[in-house]
This record gives C-alpha cells, structure tokens and sequence, in this order.
C-alpha cells in the first residue's frame, strides 16, 4: 500500500523532528558528572527513526507516482481506520492500568493479551514476549541497581 507507506514514513520523519527538535532539548535533563550526555541515546533514535522514515516515504512516493496513485483520496475507509486505531486505545487503558498495579505483575498480562489481540497464536511466541522484556526490567532495577552496576 504506497499511501499507507508514504503517509505512515512522514509520520515517523515528523515524529522524529518533533523528538530532536523539542523532546529531547527540553526533557532529557543534563548531568554534568555522566559519562555520556543524557541526550545521546535518544538523540541517535532520533535520527534512526528520521532516516528510516524518509526511507519508507520515499519508497512509497516512488510507487505512488509509478502507479500513479494521489497521496490523498477522498474515499474514507472507516472500517480501516477504526482497525488502524484500537491499538492505540488498547495502550491507554493499559497505561492506566499501569498507574494503579506494578508492571511487574500486570505488563505480561497487557503484553499477551496484545499479542493475542494482534493475532498470535503461538503460546510459546505469547510467553516469550510478554514475559521476558518484564522479567529483564525486573532484574535491571531490582538486582543490578541494588549492587550499583546501573
């Protein structure tokens, strides 16, 4: 789909504008005394995700304009849209829900029940995913900021 393509790649290049233009400048904080500025990171996935967006955009304006499709239609498909967008409701409520129990007892929870509503089937696949990225925050902020590796 070259529209869905070119529109969803400016999204992320603007996205990733608004992360480097104000975002980053005005909340990533400064510390004098760090081995790495605190803007780096995030700067750099900035970046990443500007140059991979004009790649998808670029690539979709490309098939647009060889298969001579408008970048805007008049044609609204509500069905598609309301498709595209329960995901982002899904992580609403989630986050809400976040603020009242701890993520390490209702993220694997929220993680799965995403993945099922995506549409994976494989338990293990179910598992692995909500589970691990859980377990590994658990261990970062519990055990290795405890010792003060972190």
């Amino acid at each position: 789909m070259p529209r869905s393509d070119f529109w969803s790649g400016l999204a992320v290049v603007a996205f990733g504008l608004l992360a480097l233009v104000w975002m980053i400048p005005n909340y990533a904080g400064s510390n004098p005394f760090a081995q790495m500025p605190p803007e780096l990171v995030p700067s750099i996935a900035a970046w990443i995700m500007i140059v991979c967006g004009g790649i998808v955009a670029a690539g979709g304006a490309l098939r647009m304009l060889r298969d001579r499709v408008a970048p805007v239609t008049v044609h609204i498909d509500w069905r598609a849209i309301g498709w595209a967008i329960w995901p982002f409701f899904y992580l609403a409520g989630a986050i809400w829900v976040l603020t009242m129990v701890k993520i390490t007892w209702a993220g694997p929870i929220l993680i799965a029940g995403m993945l099922v509503l995506l549409g994976e089937r494989r338990w293990w696949m179910v598992l692995g995913c909500a589970v691990v990225p859980v377990a590994l925050l658990y261990v970062l902020s519990v055990y290795l900021m405890r010792i003060g590796v972190v």
